[in-house]
């Protein structure tokens, strides 16, 4: 009897030990950074919102947020391996691509890219051909050129009348404010919302709305990466994916959590606007069967514009620079 019960006690510390070297292994959370394309905000609210609300953990994901110096370092910091994912626009990681970097995007976030010409009120800007004879501020390399030139060409503008004056930064904000330019590339919500606080109206004419329209900020990763550890980025993209879904019923939560872990973060006035505006709307193209896929047609008029501001994206081409091979099934719905 004696050795039954040593047998017995034995075998039952066996089984708690195996148990325990189980349980440890499934709770193994999977370390990962995402390097976000600039500071925090409604760009990256998805991704914060999901953090928040535990989908990351929830799905093993042990996951570090990192702040980007812009769309170009961070896909450059993916295709130098030294981040997992990145948070960029698509036309800068696919100019990377085009060069050969082994970079992928795989979930457009903004499928559509909602830059334009930022114009006062009483500006007369807009239609393309307005821009003849204006002095329009740019930034020099910023992802919006390949729309803006796009729109040029297709709309039979003279761009030689056109004065681009070059600014940086938030620039464009004061010059515009004192008619010192007659309208800026860019985002709705970084001209027009700063100007709506010093009582000035602004407009927008879309870049979209006149045959140039490509995805925005997308989830990008390098090749070699996603092939070594597929799961790792299915249940990544599925978890921001709803965390952008959550982000779309609940937008001041959404807001709330932000500021709550980053509080130098835009005031939530500000960041709510923005967000209800301009950002929700252009999460989905039209036609799109969800968050995070881009329709085809899309896709393809994105690599005609892309290879007329590139010259050409590579091998493969613009099928070549992205996969849904990690889109969740379903996907969340368009807001």
């Amino acid at each position: 009897m004696l050795n039954f019960r040593k047998c017995w006690t034995r075998a039952a510390g066996i089984g708690l030990v195996l148990a325990a070297v189980a349980n440890s292994s499934v709770g193994a959370a999977e370390k990962a950074k995402v390097t976000l394309n600039w500071l925090p905000d409604n760009a990256s609210v998805g991704i914060i919102y999901a953090d928040a609300l535990g989908y990351y953990k929830d799905a093993g994901i042990e996951l570090e947020i990192e702040p980007g110096k812009g769309s170009g370092a961070t896909s450059q910091l993916v295709a130098g391996g030294s981040t997992d994912i990145g948070l960029a626009a698509a036309s800068s990681a696919i100019g990377i691509a085009a060069k050969g970097a082994p970079l992928k995007i795989i979930a457009p976030i903004w499928q559509v890219a909602d830059w334009g010409i930022t114009s006062l009120k009483d500006t007369p800007i807009s239609s393309p051909k307005d821009l003849e004879g204006k002095t329009i501020a740019v930034q020099p390399g910023s992802a919006d050129m390949p729309l803006f030139d796009t729109m040029v060409r297709a709309n039979g503008v003279d761009k030689s009348k056109i004065n681009l004056q070059m600014t940086a930064g938030t620039g464009g904000i004061g010059l515009l404010a004192e008619k010192k330019v007659d309208g800026v590339s860019a985002a709705p919500g970084d001209i027009m919302i700063p100007l709506a606080e010093k009582g000035i109206e602004a407009k927008q004419m879309f870049y979209k709305d006149w045959g140039a329209s490509i995805p925005g900020l997308s989830l990008i990763a390098r090749e070699d990466k996603l092939q070594q550890n597929p799961e790792f980025y299915k249940k990544f993209v599925d978890a921001t994916l709803r965390g952008y879904a959550a982000v779309a019923k609940n937008p001041e939560a959404a807001i709330d959590a932000l500021r709550e872990r980053y509080p130098d973060a835009a005031a939530k006035e500000v960041l709510l606007e923005e967000l209800t505006k301009f950002a929700i709307p252009e999460w989905c193209a039209p036609g799109a069967p969800g968050l995070g896929k881009l329709p085809a047609d899309h896709w393809a008029m994105a690599g005609e514009i892309l290879t007329a501001t590139f010259g050409s994206l590579g091998d493969g081409g613009i099928e070549a620079k992205y996969t849904e091979a990690y889109l969740p099934n379903p996907l969340p719905a368009c807001p």
